[in-house]
């Protein structure tokens, strides 16, 4: 349902009436709560004609989720969230018996994932302890699926790409605040517990606001002030595994030819600018920095050997459906006695292995069928891109390539598997990937009419 049906529906053009002449009312008598109807009558609107809204509100949420755990890590801010999405979406089915529920091969990759992560959810020794694991997977499962139905055309999928890095943006701003002004800490997290999650957020969107940098010349000031900002931040968590997938990403671009090779340039010039600074007007907060992660750094190679091995032992005792969702840090804990890290709630440092050690073979296999056939899409929007002449799609297609790749790569040293990046390049991969004739009218017009023109007239090229 959209605002013009107020218009053309008697009923809702009364129901409207009545609640306006309501609030009026009450406001003469009670104004606090005349305003507080004022804003419930207005996100229930929102709720009920602008689920694409409600989806950006979410994405903007995603890389703040940890400030948003409240009034529990169960039932947080994001998940309620989630919840009003899902009821948007129903609300628009209800609304427009025409929308078509799209049914991709990905999301039955997805499906079988969750329908997996349900049978380890049951199976497991302590179903209690994986309730919350399960939760998040749900989450992203949810989110993977309506990302999928509520991006209709590439200007919806460029704008959940503007939401995303100007979020994560102002993260990595509040964070720098954090690290080079009130100096909490000696080293950058932001709105992420873990500097090294935070780095993997950072590193996974500077591919994304390099193709805004391109693409949207009139904000191109506020992209790269984003972008030097972003990249700042991650140096500043000293991630090794940041940087490892950084240099993977730069040298992919390089050998395909992909990224052009001023986008790699304007990358060194913001990370050498950043250096510079960090070693003459920030020099004593970065000497400390680097003196705490040097004296930790080879303790925690040691450590995390342990943690790789010891997801090994526990998937050798359950291969099948693993340990339970989220059941790693229990299981371990007594396994890691000689660990050179004390640790009270311990996590694998690698998201392949955790989801093998938790859900069992199926769901490592499952994950990798889910980013090989991400990454695929990709690739065949690149070769479409290329025999179209479309510069534009083919850009998109390569700074979403270049994130994933990031994800995939950093997912190796940290446990990201239930974080944004994989679920959201996912979902816009599969979106990106629908003929183009369907998705971007504006391509459709200068091209010639094939197979699927027959199949929608009305998206079609016009005949001559």
């Amino acid at each position: 349902m959209r605002l013009g049906t107020l218009q053309r529906d008697r009923g809702a053009a009364v129901a409207a009436v009545a609640i306006g002449a309501l609030l009026a009312a009450a406001a003469a008598f009670a104004p606090l709560a005349a305003a507080l109807g004022l804003l419930m009558v207005v996100g229930f609107v929102v709720v009920v004609t602008r689920a694409d809204l409600v989806l950006l509100v979410m994405v903007a949420a995603l890389p703040w989720e940890n400030m948003l755990g409240f009034p529990s890590e169960t039932l947080s801010i994001t998940k309620a969230l989630g919840a009003v999405l899902v009821l948007a979406y129903v609300l628009r089915l209800i609304g427009n018996r025409g929308t078509v529920i799209r049914m991709e091969p990905l999301l039955l990759i997805v499906t079988l994932l969750g329908l997996w992560v349900g049978l380890s959810l049951v199976v497991a020794p302590n179903p209690a302890e994986s309730i919350a694991g399960s939760l998040r997977y749900a989450l992203f499962f949810v989110f993977f699926f309506l990302l999928v139905q509520l991006v209709d055309d590439r200007e919806a999928l460029r704008r959940v790409l503007r939401w995303f890095t100007a979020s994560v943006a102002l993260a990595a701003l509040y964070a720098l605040w954090l690290f080079l002004v009130t100096r909490t800490d000696y080293r950058v997290a932001g709105p992420v517990e873990d500097p090294n999650d935070f780095a993997f957020l950072l590193g996974s969107t500077l591919p994304l606001a390099a193709y805004l940098i391109g693409r949207d010349r009139l904000r191109r000031p506020l992209w790269i002030a984003a972008f030097v900002v972003i990249a700042a931040a991650m140096l500043a968590t000293f991630s090794r595994g940041a940087l490892v997938g950084v240099g993977v990403v730069a040298l992919w671009g390089v050998c395909t030819r992909r990224v052009p090779l001023w986008v790699l340039g304007a990358a060194l010039a913001a990370g050498l600018t950043v250096l510079a600074l960090a070693l003459t007007v920030w020099r004593p907060l970065f000497d400390v920095a680097f003196g705490q992660k040097r004296h930790i750094a080879a303790a925690n190679t040691s450590s995390r050997t342990s943690l790789w091995e010891t997801a090994l032992l526990l998937t050798a005792e359950r291969p099948i459906v693993g340990v339970g969702p989220g059941r790693y840090p229990v299981e371990a804990l007594p396994l890691l006695r000689n660990n050179p890290i004390a640790l009270a709630h311990p996590v694998t440092h690698n998201s392949y292995l955790e989801t093998l050690s938790e859900g069992g073979v199926p769901a490592l296999g499952l994950l990798i069928a889910f980013l090989a056939g991400a990454w695929g899409l990709l690739r065949r929007v690149q070769n479409r891109a290329a025999a179209d002449g479309d510069a534009d799609e083919r850009r998109l297609a390569t700074a979403l390539q270049a994130a994933l790749l990031f994800a995939v790569v950093a997912a190796t040293f940290i446990s990201v598997q239930l974080s944004a990046p994989f679920w959201l390049f996912g979902a816009l991969a599969v979106v990106l990937a629908r003929p183009a004739a369907a998705f971007e009218p504006a391509v459709a017009a200068r091209r010639p009419r094939r197979g699927f023109g027959r199949a929608f007239p009305s998206i079609s090229a016009p005949a001559a």
